[in-house]
């Protein structure tokens, strides 16, 4: 189950990352862990005005049709947000130390759910931008 549960989830996260390139996003980072936990997609959403990137730490969570919750986004609770801060700010820190950080103009956090049509496999697709003020 736990294996299933992997698999739905990095075929959920491959969705959500292919959506953002397309939208003109550059991915970061996939899958950036710590002993403390994971953040699943970090990327720079483009200025339109040509200035200095957003970055934006992004939440995946993917779902089958029929599961607990209506949007899979509702699973993005208040710890969970918390925790993506304090990690986003530890990938940032790591980056700087490595001097492989461009500037960025701002830090959001955003979630994108996935939900698997059981039948035919279809995702759709929801993006959630600014879950933290």
């Amino acid at each position: 189950m736990a294996d299933t549960r992997r698999q739905l989830g990095a075929v959920g996260e491959t969705i959500a990352a292919d959506y953002l390139t397309t939208l003109g996003w550059r991915v970061c980072a996939r899958n950036w862990r710590n002993r403390y936990g994971e953040l699943d997609i970090v990327a720079r959403e483009p200025n339109p005005s040509g200035v200095a990137d957003t970055l934006v730490i992004v939440e995946v969570k993917t779902r089958l049709n029929g599961a607990v919750y209506d949007d899979p986004v509702a699973a993005v609770t208040d710890a969970k947000l918390a925790r993506m801060v304090r990690l986003a700010w530890m990938w940032i820190d790591e980056r700087r130390e490595a001097g492989d950080l461009p500037y960025f103009e701002a830090l959001r956090f955003d979630a994108i759910s996935v939900r698997m049509d059981g039948e035919s496999g279809a995702p759709t697709l929801r993006h959630h931008r600014g879950l933290v003020d």
